[in-house]
């Protein structure tokens, strides 16, 4: 008997819940349609961008800085600023800029690490630390299995120079 009114019980409180939620199917697919649907934001106008093909040989490289243009309103140079020692360029890397030089390879022998840097042309070229490289007065001062560092001294625009350290790594 218990397990009949149990039954009973359990089978009358599926059917109430089957009916709470009574109204028409087309009634709530509207009501989430309208709760949707929101005012569409006016997109702001396309601007136009000007294209132009790059010539590799008429322009400059896209990612090296151009050239320094001179400001009327410069101020003055400086005359008591850091100056680098004039000395005559010979070294066979002094005519490329880094940007063109490539680190192919290292070798090492007797104790000393040397670096072959390729220049545009396709020559290799034997550096040590000490050598002189590209076209800011770059002095090699260490070189490692996989970069060479390099201080070069650059000019600032007004008459003073600053040094900076580049690194040629092996790619």
């Amino acid at each position: 008997m218990k397990s009949k009114s149990l039954t009973v019980i359990s089978l009358l409180l599926v059917l109430v819940g089957c009916k709470a939620n009574q109204e028409p199917l087309d009634d709530y697919i509207a009501q989430v349609e309208r709760k949707a649907r929101k005012d569409v934001v006016a997109l702001k106008p396309v601007i136009d961008f000007k294209t132009s093909t790059y010539f590799a040989h008429k322009q400059r490289e896209p990612f090296v800085l151009p050239q320094a243009a001179l400001v009327l309103n410069q101020p003055v140079a400086k005359k008591d600023c850091w100056q680098p020692v004039k000395r005559v360029k010979s070294g066979k890397l002094e005519k490329y800029p880094l940007s063109k030089l490539r680190l192919t390879g290292v070798m090492s022998g007797n104790g000393q690490v040397s670096a072959l840097v390729q220049t545009p042309k396709g020559n290799v070229v034997r550096v040590n630390a000490g050598h002189y490289i590209g076209l800011n007065n770059g002095k090699v001062t260490r070189v490692t299995d996989k970069f060479l560092q390099i201080n070069e001294t650059l000019p600032d625009g007004l008459g003073c120079w600053n040094k900076r350290n580049v690194k040629l790594a092996l790619k």
